[in-house]
């Protein structure tokens, strides 16, 4: 029978593969242009959007 520490340490473990998997995940190419949703011109689109758009970040 599984204790808290081993419920904690598979819930951990569980989380680190998460994780992994996550950072090894391929980071789009971006392209110059005026982004689709706020109209700013920005350095690198993604799928038309700049950063501050697809994250929903306020500009600095």
């Amino acid at each position: 029978m599984a204790d808290e520490v081993d419920q904690a340490n598979a819930i951990a473990e569980a989380h680190l593969e998460r994780s992994l998997a996550a950072a090894r995940a391929p980071i789009p190419a971006g392209q110059p242009g005026e982004c689709e949703q706020c109209g700013e011109d920005m350095p690198r689109l993604v799928d038309g959007r700049c950063g501050y758009c697809r994250d929903g970040r306020k500009r600095p």
